[in-house]
């Protein structure tokens, strides 16, 4: 039974790192419920025991996160951050700081793929009109929201320990953000040391081609 579990776990932690796979119309949720089915199936566990194993409070906390991050989408909200942060493309070292902060703060607790999705095509477009390369800034962005999203109430596996554990809130929240900011000033050092000199390269980007 030890070896069956294993290879459950495993085939459905690769789909879930791998996303989906060739001929499978099947997404990273829809891995973690096939691997949640077959430990039922093969009798791992029971259908009354992998039920009270869910965290309601949790799943629906980050249910009305997603539901909320949807909304500002459709209104618009993402786009209009990002435009806002595009006027300051003037200095890019500044730009790149804001970016990364502004996608950081907004995965800490909204959904991060939907940063990602909406700041993308908004960032790209202002970069290119500025001439300037947006590789350094997308990769920036990308690190960002993960990192904002790694320890906060967005992400399912800081959620729920939270919300069970016996600790105060505002310590484990001012511990959190210790890290992140940590974390994040020393990703936007590095980018800012090492991307520099490709920020206002005209070279790297002509036509809206990057080179």
């Amino acid at each position: 039974m030890q070896t069956i579990t294993l290879i459950i776990f495993a085939l459905t932690y690769l789909g879930v790192a791998l996303g989906r796979l060739p001929g499978l119309a099947v997404d990273r949720t829809g891995f973690a419920l096939l691997g949640a089915i077959a430990m039922v199936a093969v009798g791992v566990m029971s259908s009354g025991a992998a039920f009270h194993s869910l965290d309601m409070p949790t799943l629906m906390l980050l249910y009305a996160l997603m539901v909320v991050s949807a909304q500002l989408r459709l209104g618009g909200f993402y786009a209009q951050t990002a435009r806002g942060l595009s006027r300051f493309l003037a200095r890019p070292v500044r730009f790149l700081a804001l970016l990364m902060g502004a996608s950081a703060a907004l995965s800490a607790v909204l959904t991060n793929d939907i940063i990602c999705l909406t700041f993308t095509p908004v960032v790209t477009a202002a970069l290119l009109r500025a001439r300037l390369n947006p590789v350094p800034f997308l990769l920036g962005l990308a690190l960002a929201t993960n990192i904002g999203s790694a320890r906060t109430v967005s992400h399912a596996a800081s959620t729920q320990p939270g919300a069970t554990s016996a600790k105060c809130f505002c310590s484990s929240l001012g511990w959190i953000l210790e890290k992140m900011m940590t974390k994040q000033a020393a990703t936007n050092a590095s980018f800012s040391r090492f991307f520099c000199h490709r920020f206002m390269s005209g070279r790297d980007v002509s036509n809206g081609v990057i080179r």
